[in-house]
């Protein structure tokens, strides 16, 4: 049986860390990184693999998730997001391009997509655009709207 809170679309916040705590982000971006150039669902067992966690931790993340409806979860079918479940991990993601991008510009240190993420995660949205601008003086292609701003970062597709 489908869990699908989905059409509820609970989740309503203006800024996603208001939305996911630090870890449950990291989940968000394990689905959406896993998930996309495919139809299928992601199955528990690429999160746990991806984030390195307990199969029953990532079960308890996608049913908090669903049931804020940033995500569709039917056990033995996997997930899959929503479009809020999306766009919050775009932003999310953008976030950590824009440190990632920022550090290696900068200063050539290639950051992990980890740290990355998790800098940009308690960043404000001004040191956000700070840093955008230190770059390259625009927006960085992360910061580009859904569907596709973080697809078109540097470090898409990059694993550390």
């Amino acid at each position: 049986m489908a869990i699908d809170h989905a059409q509820a679309d609970v989740c309503g916040c203006v800024r996603p860390t208001a939305c996911v705590d630090r870890n449950g982000g990291l989940y968000l971006v394990a689905i959406r990184r896993i998930g996309t150039g495919r139809d299928a669902r992601v199955r528990t067992g690429e999160v746990s693999d991806r984030l390195d966690v307990s199969p029953s931790s990532v079960t308890e993340m996608f049913d908090r998730f669903a049931a804020s409806g940033l995500l569709r979860y039917e056990k033995q079918a996997g997930v899959e997001l929503t479009d809020r479940g999306r766009e919050v991990t775009l932003e999310l993601e953008a976030c950590q391009c824009a440190v990632r991008t920022f550090f290696r510009r900068r200063t050539g240190f290639d950051m992990s997509l980890e740290a990355g993420y998790r800098i940009g995660y308690v960043l404000l949205d001004e040191a956000i655009e700070r840093l955008r601008a230190l770059v390259d003086g625009t927006a960085n292609a992360c910061s580009a709207t859904p569907p596709n701003g973080a697809d078109r970062c540097p470090f898409a597709g990059t694993e550390h």
